[in-house]
């Protein structure tokens, strides 16, 4: 048994210092400087690390070519077509516009009012002699 303890006590001085006989003033400083100087794990094997960027650059940063693929370049404006297009639009929304209201008038027409024969109005039959006229008459009334 005693064997086993030697052994064992002996790994454990294999891996730990002991400062049998020591000061504890001295013992205090070394334990410092030992878990001062204790070894970080690799960046490598850490999730996080203050040293690592771990994002991407914020937009706007550097020139303006920097990460940018050539292939997916959107292709230069050619005006000529953009104004073709734009006068298609044009053209496309006036005749939709005409066609609504062509629909428009011709669900309306069943409840629009309807119109004489061709009988003048009343208004429209009188000249302004005979309006006078009226006038006189209706204060004549009076």
């Amino acid at each position: 048994m005693s064997e086993q303890v030697s052994a064992e006590q002996a790994d454990f001085e294999k891996y730990f210092t002991v400062f049998a006989g020591s000061a504890e003033e001295d013992v205090s400083y070394a334990k410092t400087f030992w878990s001062a100087s204790a070894l970080h794990p690799p960046l490598e094997s850490r999730l996080v690390s203050a040293d690592v960027r771990q994002r991407l650059r914020v937009a706007g940063n550097g020139s303006p070519h920097d990460g940018v693929n050539i292939a997916h370049r959107p292709p230069s404006i050619d005006l000529k077509s953009e104004v073709f297009l734009h006068e298609a639009y044009l053209k496309q929304r006036a005749e939709s516009k005409r066609r609504y209201l062509e629909k428009k008038e011709m669900l309306s027409l069943p409840y629009r009012p309807r119109k004489d024969d061709g009988a003048p109005s009343p208004a429209s039959a009188d000249s302004p002699e005979d309006v006078q006229q009226a006038i006189l008459e209706v204060r004549a009334l009076d």
